[in-house]
């Protein structure tokens, strides 16, 4: 089978995004977040539009106020996940869909370094099942809906951090939909290690 190669999203699987940009945009905008809404992307959560939203909000947050260095982590010790994938021989790749602006490829690194993460190397990419079909990863740990779409129909094994905003995935356990990638659905960074050892030795069936 060759050596295993696993794939690690940021942003709401690794990172939490949204506790690190709320306090940011109410502090800096004097923007107040709906609390009722479950959203992906961070100008749902405050109501904005691109007619209300503040002009160069993003580059603001991340390229000046350096959001991205500044981020919790989802899990006190989610890193113990990409030092157990490492020890046991696996290839680990990062692959964001942040923008490959030198600041955001710094500070993405700096922070990464900075909370023992383990890993081969970092790629910014909007494409993600694209990339994972050229390096023959294997399973990948993502939580947007799209990306996670797109790595199915490329028949690449999903583990899905638990989100608000896939509550509607749905587990295929038999795998009836061959064609497809297999999704599993975790809580924390153990069941998605556990998630990672079962989709990898049902590729050998």
């Amino acid at each position: 089978m060759g050596q295993k190669r696993i794939g690690i999203d940021l942003d709401g699987t690794v990172a939490d995004y949204m506790a690190g940009a709320i306090p940011l945009l109410k502090e800096h905008y004097g923007l107040e977040p709906d609390w009722e809404i479950d959203a992906y992307r961070i100008e749902e959560v405050f109501g904005l539009t691109k007619e209300t939203r503040p002009p160069n909000m993003r580059e603001h947050l991340y390229e000046e106020l350096h959001l991205f260095r500044n981020l919790p982590k989802k899990e006190p010790d989610i890193e113990l996940l990409t030092q157990l994938l490492k020890y046991r021989g696996y290839k680990v790749y990062i692959l964001t869909a942040r923008t490959g602006h030198p600041i955001i490829r710094a500070d993405t690194k700096d922070w990464l370094d900075e909370h023992n993460f383990e890993y081969d190397d970092i790629f910014h990419v909007e494409d993600k099942a694209e990339l994972c079909r050229l390096m023959r990863i294997h399973v990948m740990l993502e939580d947007e809906v799209a990306q996670i779409s797109n790595l199915q129909r490329s028949k690449i094994n999903v583990v899905v951090p638990d989100q608000p905003w896939n509550q509607h995935l749905s587990d295929d356990p038999n795998h009836l939909e061959r064609k497809r990638g297999r999704i599993r659905r975790v809580y924390n960074w153990r069941e998605a290690d556990a998630a990672i050892e079962e989709l990898l030795r049902r590729r050998k069936g």
